[in-house]
């Protein structure tokens, strides 16, 4: 089978070319790359152009959705795989995501995403909390069979056949920026779509290194919770154990704990983001 690469791009200079060359020299060569920017300001369109194997298509003032979208409607393999432009996939990547549909007979694919190296602290503790805290990737291949957080497909790394994502309306725009893979995944499964998690699908992930990213990343989390709810869940979600954390981490700053501060503007920044989101969507997600 044909496995095209959709990377949906905005302003990925510092790690674009790692991404790309790691699918380039890939042990099993993918049909095509697509990278679809969304009106990158720096150099991440110029180095891309030094890559003969990548096709560059605007999505100016795209979402992830809709620059995801672009993609697959241009793309000419049978599956299409997905990554982003701060993720480095291992080598065997494509060969992996092709037996795996060969093999298994099913209509899309999440694979392990791993911390990639950090940075500095700040990705360090990014990086952990996201892909080892907030969402775990085991070592056991499994059928998916129920809607959960930590069963969803993010696409840092994931695969479909395209007449799946064809036949399933693709990313939903509503979700935009938020939460948009996991939707998708959620909604496939509702629709009776085969999804399986196999962990020799690896790709490590990059992750933000500054404070800001941390509170950028944090606010969009809690609006994803609330566009989550608003499709699949009831009007009202209270999180206690979320307020119980934050007044751990509260008493661990005065204690001068590790990484205390750090959970305490993760925590504000995301429940800041589910207020946010429950107006706009109207919800009660708090």
């Amino acid at each position: 089978m044909n496995v095209s690469v959709v990377i949906p791009v905005l302003n990925e200079e510092e790690l674009i070319e790692q991404c790309l060359i790691a699918i380039i020299n890939n042990s099993e060569k993918p049909l095509e790359i697509i990278l679809v920017d969304g009106g990158s300001t720096d150099k991440t369109l110029k180095i891309a152009k030094k890559y003969n194997q990548v096709t560059i298509v605007e999505d100016k003032g795209g979402t992830a959705a809709s620059s995801r979208n672009k993609g697959i409607k241009l793309a000419k393999g049978e599956i299409i795989a997905f990554t982003d432009g701060d993720c480095i996939v291992t080598n065997n990547w494509i060969s992996e995501i092709n037996n795996s549909f060969i093999n298994n007979n099913i209509g899309g694919l999440g694979g392990s995403v791993i911390p990639a190296k950090p940075r500095n602290k700040i990705e360090e503790y990014w990086g952990n909390l996201s892909l080892n805290v907030i969402m775990h990737f085991g070592d056991d291949m499994y059928v998916v069979e129920k809607r959960s957080l930590n069963d969803a497909f993010i696409t840092a790394n994931c695969a479909y056949l395209k007449t799946v994502l064809e036949l399933n309306g693709g990313f939903d725009p509503w979700f935009g920026n938020n939460a948009e893979d996991i939707e998708i995944s959620w909604r496939l499964l509702n629709n009776g779509v085969k999804l399986m998690y196999i962990p020799s699908v690896k790709a490590l992930a990059h992750s933000v290194v500054t404070i800001s990213g941390i509170k950028h990343k944090s606010f969009r989390d809690g609006v994803s919770s609330s566009k989550l709810q608003k499709k699949y869940g009831g009007k009202l979600n209270y999180d206690l154990k979320l307020y119980k954390l934050l007044v751990k981490n509260i008493i661990g700053m005065i204690k001068q704990e590790e990484n205390a501060r750090l959970n305490v503007i993760e925590i504000i920044w995301h429940l800041f983001g589910k207020y946010y989101g429950s107006f706009k969507v109207h919800v009660i997600n708090v």
